[in-house]
């Protein structure tokens, strides 16, 4: 009986060890103008970032993305979505549809992710 817990526990040591699939990616979108920055938009700029707001808010209506938002890096500004997807390739294939990769003013780069924690909307912070 020992030695059949043993194994047991060795065989589920090993299976945790291994990376599980995932069918969540971050995309990580970053403005192709170095300069870039939601003050010092161009009019042509400015109704592709609309379009892009659009696009990825169909994808909120569609229960494919988890989160959006952008990351004010004193390097420079970026973004990040977290999206459900079968597989990078479909990953990949929203953010080459989205309206700002199109145009080039963003480019971006699919990263297999995990949410490992999420606050639901009802959660209020504890005092």
């Amino acid at each position: 009986m020992r030695r059949i817990l043993l194994l047991t526990l060795l065989l589920s040591t090993a299976a945790l060890a291994q990376p599980a699939q995932t069918r969540q990616f971050l995309l990580k979108y970053e403005p192709l103008r170095a300069d870039f920055t939601l003050q010092n938009m161009t009019d042509a700029e400015r109704p592709v970032l609309m379009e892009h707001g659009a696009y990825l808010k169909s994808l909120t209506d569609q229960g494919k993305l988890i989160l959006g938002g952008q990351v004010f890096d004193p390097k420079g500004l970026w973004g990040i979505v977290i999206v459900t997807a079968p597989d990078a390739e479909a990953a990949n294939a929203m953010l080459q549809a989205d309206p700002s990769v199109k145009a080039k003013i963003f480019r971006g780069v699919v990263i297999p992710f995990r949410v490992g924690f999420m606050r639901t909307n009802d959660a209020s912070p504890k005092p």
